[in-house]
């Protein structure tokens, strides 16, 4: 993207919940699903500070943001996360020109950190840093935890009973913001750690996909940075397949800018089609399946197969915005997208079913509960297009488009459709000649039936 067009200003309801947070002194937890924003907002927050569109009465010299981001840490161990959070705060103290005796006392507390003598000296030499900055430097320490989750539920309790410990002997001048996939009280439940995560009970923020505006925004911003045009249809086609989760969106509007010319789809057929096999909208489904407990993922299972919910995982799917209610006043699943993943998975679960059932994400074919043999990309991307439609029918057009690609229509005669079909039919059907899945709909094309 072109990095002089200015970035849509989102979110701002979620900026100003946390800025409020920190401006009353409490402590902060972001929660969400995956790659809903969660570090882009803690990103913003660091860039921005207590900006005045966010508290107008906040003095911007008054506090000093720290961004960690624990995906940098080098070893999952007290030390590993002490060496982190000290060489962040050095940085920050660097970039706002901090007096040079204060950067020197946390300097050595964080050469003391790297080389200790036992893990007793790690914590005391950590504590001895923060304890310098809360009571010599001018501004509020505001530590943002950014990718929490991992070190949370694996770091030793005694990590987090110091974190507290350094909280309350300094509720004024410390401030914990963590960004989460689940609630800590949920991620880890001990008396020592429970103290921690304490902070945050009264003061945990959940992240929901984009509002419409905000949306239209990304849109209108992911247009103008790849010269495309997206007419209204297309925005309403985008968030209805992503439900506005930022990841999904940009693979969508990639997937259609590639479809769409002067702000007109060729093929909404060919397009739906290339979602369900594109690569980074199966990754970012499965990053939010694997993001469920085993519960939510059992719950969403039932739904998909129109069971009745249980109340207590269906109000955490609505409360994380897996789930949702329509116009209509219906719960459905938020993104059209993430609710085909889900039905596949339904499938791939239910492997007495008779038919053919396709684990896009793991590229596997099975046919009344067995696995085929592997399809080549041809035969692959056919497959596709016709469990995309299943027991709709797809004519030529849009199997060529799909398979070869729209600049081949002119190229590829039927006998050549027909060699593929017959291909596809030699792995899926016990009988080829007697086709039970894989129907031939004569003068218009071809159609894939349910078992």
């Amino acid at each position: 993207m072109n990095p002089s067009q200015a970035q849509p200003t989102t979110r701002k309801d979620d900026l100003q919940t946390v800025a409020q947070c920190i401006g009353h002194n409490d402590c902060c937890a972001v929660v969400g699903i995956s790659n809903i924003g969660k570090s882009n907002l803690l990103r913003r927050i660091h860039r921005l500070g207590l900006q005045s569109q966010l508290l107008p009465d906040a003095d911007a010299s008054e506090y000093g943001f720290v961004y960690i981001d624990f995906n940098l840490q080098l070893q999952l161990t007290g030390q590993g996360f002490y060496e982190l959070v000290l060489r962040s705060i050095l940085n920050q103290l660097k970039a706002l020109s901090t007096e040079t005796d204060l950067i020197a006392e946390v300097e050595a507390a964080y050469r003391q950190v790297v080389a200790p003598t036992d893990d007793f000296q790690n914590a005391l030499s950590f504590n001895q840093a923060i304890i310098t900055l809360c009571e010599r430097w001018p501004r509020r320490l505001v530590l943002l935890f950014d990718e929490f989750d991992e070190v949370f539920r694996e770091l030793e309790s005694r990590v987090f009973l110091n974190l507290r410990a350094l909280r309350d002997k300094y509720p004024q001048r410390l401030i914990y913001v963590v960004s989460v996939g689940t609630p800590l009280l949920k991620l880890r439940n001990s008396p020592e750690t429970g103290e921690f995560a304490e902070l945050f009970t009264h003061h945990t923020h959940v992240l929901q996909a984009l509002e419409p505006e905000d949306l239209v925004q990304v849109v209108q911003y992911f247009a103008a940075a790849n010269k495309v045009r997206f007419s209204k249809e297309d925005v309403t086609f985008i968030a209805e397949q992503s439900g506005g989760h930022p990841g999904l969106l940009e693979a969508v509007c990639r997937v259609l800018a590639e479809h769409t010319v002067d702000g007109v789809t060729r093929d909404s057929r060919l397009v739906v089609a290339q979602l369900a096999e594109n690569a980074n909208i199966r990754v970012e489904c499965a990053k939010l399946w694997r993001g469920l407990s085993f519960e939510k993922r059992e719950a969403l299972l039932d739904f998909v197969a129109g069971n009745p919910l249980p109340p207590l995982p269906e109000k955490e799917l609505i409360r994380d915005g897996i789930l949702r209610a329509n116009g209509d006043g219906q719960t459905t699943i938020f993104s059209e997208l993430f609710a085909a993943f889900v039905k596949r998975q339904h499938l791939v679960k239910s492997p007495t079913e008779r038919g053919v059932r396709v684990d896009v994400d793991a590229g596997q074919v099975f046919v009344d509960g067995r696995q085929t043999e592997v399809l080549t990309k041809l035969e692959y991307r056919l497959l596709l297009l016709l469990y995309g439609n299943l027991d709709k029918i797809c004519d030529k057009y849009a199997i060529v488009e799909a398979v070869w690609g729209e600049y081949y229509i002119e190229e590829v005669d039927d006998a050549r459709i027909e060699k593929l079909i017959s291909r596809l039919r030699q792995k899926i059907e016990t009988d080829p000649a007697n086709p039970r899945y894989l129907i031939t709909v004569r003068g218009r094309g071809y159609r894939l039936q349910k078992g």
